[in-house]
């Protein structure tokens, strides 16, 4: 049997341990918290920290591993390079391409490079001609941690501050805050052959004025991915293949302006930790998961030519669900049982136990819980997320239902 070793333990890394576990493969999971939420998936579990490279080395040597791979955290992606690198194992990219994609602010100059809309930015230096709001950002930072909305120049000064502490390189970027649709585009990439596979419009929630808008649900086909085929997909494609990007699979958070021009801010070059992959291997037959773990262990994403399976615009109408819940101590959680025996849910996937502490407000930590819902039509699919909305609760130890922003489920019928 195959033994895979696995970096990171947190809650999105459980559909990967399950996925290579379907594969016949033995797990190890490994993160420096003794009680990271992964761990009781996988067939062994260690406290190795997951950027000690001479730890993980010893350890993938004491275990005899066959592979890597990195779970959705993409401050491990270093450190994946180098252990791979050290083993001599397959990696599916490298260190140099992987700080373009985790760097925020050398993406967007690579967006410019190749003629991809980005969102207007001002320069940190010379903050006296700024047009209010603004989203102010760490260029290193994920989850969205560090991230504050100014409408004025005492909050940007504040904000400035804020999200320095949340920089490894102590680095900002001040943006033009964006009020248009916000979608995600998907791609995978087999032996530098870029392949789109999908893209979902993705809707929010805003509690705080000065806080990042949190996601609540994300809908698939995107009611924009016409106009994106049609004039974003080719400047994409031929950014990736500039980049280096061979194997693996690509993100790409983008708004759209008051023109219907897709504007992209953001990427994601490994597995997406909001899962949508459950969703795009649902429709399509290409499974994320399954791409990065036959590379560790083979370095080869598929046997098979990955292209004709692509499906962008299903005949299904698909959803993530993502219920948020405010800060605090969740003394029990209701419905997820029943939900899981929804015909439309294909996937339930809980971020937090009875009893576990909520922190991290204004950021996705919030999210309590993610369904994965796919649908013959809208009308099914408003009522599935209807009866989840209505069966699911969050209690906390006062007895209080600890959910925020539910989605209003009336855009799916009028939008779609």
């Amino acid at each position: 049997m195959k033994k895979l070793l696995i970096l990171g333990a947190n809650p999105e890394t459980v559909s990967l341990v399950e996925k290579a576990k379907d594969m016949g493969i033995y797990t190890i999971v490994t993160d420096y918290d003794p009680n990271a939420f992964a761990k009781k998936y996988a067939d062994k579990a260690e406290n190795v920290n997951a950027i000690d490279v001479d730890g993980l080395v010893n350890l993938a040597r004491r275990e005899k591993i066959d592979g890597v791979v990195v779970g959705v955290a993409e401050a491990l992606l270093p450190t994946y390079c180098e252990l791979c690198k050290r083993l001599g194992f397959p990696a599916y990219s490298t260190a140099d391409v992987f700080n373009v994609m985790i760097r925020k602010d050398y993406f967007k100059k690579k967006c410019i490079e190749y003629g991809v809309p980005t969102i207007r930015e001002y320069d940190p230096e010379n903050i006296d001609n700024i047009t209010y709001p603004v989203i102010v950002k760490p260029v290193d930072s994920c989850s969205s941690k560090g991230i504050r909305v100014c409408q004025n120049r005492k909050e940007l000064e504040t904000a400035i501050d804020y999200a320095l502490e949340f920089s490894r390189v102590k680095k900002i970027l001040i943006e033009e805050y964006m009020n248009g649709d916000e979608v995600i585009s998907y791609y995978v990439m087999q032996d530098g052959n870029p392949i789109f596979v999908g893209m979902c419009d993705r809707y929010t929630h805003k509690e705080k004025k000065d806080l990042v808008q949190l996601p609540v649900s994300y809908i698939f086909p995107s009611k924009h991915i016409n106009s994106y085929m049609k004039f974003s997909d080719k400047a994409v494609k031929n950014m990736i293949r500039g980049l280096g990007l061979k194997n693996g699979s690509i993100f790409f958070q983008c708004f759209v302006d008051s023109n219907g021009i897709v504007r992209m801010y953001e990427p994601g070059y490994r597995l997406n930790g909001a899962q949508e992959h459950l969703i795009v291997s649902r429709v399509s037959g290409i499974d994320a998961k399954e791409m990065y773990i036959q590379y560790a262990l083979t370095g080869k994403v598929a046997n098979v030519d990955l292209e004709p399976l692509s499906n962008p615009k299903p005949s299904e109408i698909c959803c993530k669900l993502s219920p948020l819940v405010m800060v605090g101590k969740i003394k029990k959680i209701i419905g997820i049982e029943k939900i899981r025996n929804y015909s439309d849910v294909v996937s339930v996937n809980p971020s937090y136990n009875d009893g576990d502490d909520v922190t991290g407000e204004g950021t996705l930590k919030q999210i309590v819980c993610r369904f994965f819902i796919v649908s013959k039509n809208k009308y099914d699919l408003k009522r599935t997320i209807d009866n989840i909305q209505k069966e699911f609760k969050v209690i906390n130890e006062n007895g209080d239902n600890m959910l925020i922003g539910n989605f209003d489920t009336d855009i799916v019928i009028e939008d779609y």
